[in-house]
C-alpha cells in the first residue's frame, strides 16, 4: 500500500489538492497549486488531520479539509472537504501518470530514417 496520497477536487472554479507523505508525517493543502496549509504530525498519530483555508475571491470562501489517515489494518486514507456546510469526499488521484509505452517506442529509429533518405534522394539533392 502506498504511503503517499493525493486527493483533488475542483470547487467553485478553483483547484483544491491535499498531498500526504505518511513516512514523513506531512500533509499539505494546496489551492490553485499554491500551498495554503501544512501540518506535520508525530509518528503514531492516528487522529484525523484537519486543515483550514480560504478560496480566493470576493468575498473569500473559508473551507476545511479533514484527512483520516490509513492505519495498520489496511484501510486506505479518506479525505473530506467541507465548504458552506456541505461535506464532499475528495477522490484520490494517482501520484504519477501511468505510461503504457516508453517514449519514442512507436517512432522509427533515426538510423533507419537516414538510410531511407540516402537511398531515395539523389546525391545532388542531399548536398544542397
Amino acid at each position: 500500500m502506498s504511503r503517499c496520497h493525493r486527493f483533488h477536487l475542483d470547487v467553485a472554479g478553483h483547484s483544491v489538492t491535499v498531498q500526504t507523505r505518511m513516512a514523513a508525517h506531512e500533509t499539505e493543502l494546496l489551492v490553485d497549486g499554491k500551498v495554503v496549509g501544512y501540518q506535520c504530525t508525530r509518528a503514531g498519530h492516528r487522529r484525523p488531520i484537519a486543515l483550514a483555508a480560504e478560496l480566493p475571491g470576493d468575498p473569500p470562501q473559508p473551507f476545511g479539509v479533514t484527512l483520516h489517515a490509513d492505519d495498520a489494518t489496511g484501510h486506505t486514507a479518506v479525505c473530506v472537504l467541507e465548504i458552506a456546510g456541505c461535506r464532499q469526499p475528495m477522490p484520490e488521484v494517482p501520484l504519477a501518470r501511468a505510461r503504457t509505452t516508453r517514449p519514442g517506442v512507436d517512432r522509427p529509429a533515426l538510423r533507419r530514417m537516414r538510410r531511407l533518405l540516402r537511398r531515395t534522394l539523389p546525391r545532388r539533392a542531399r548536398r544542397r
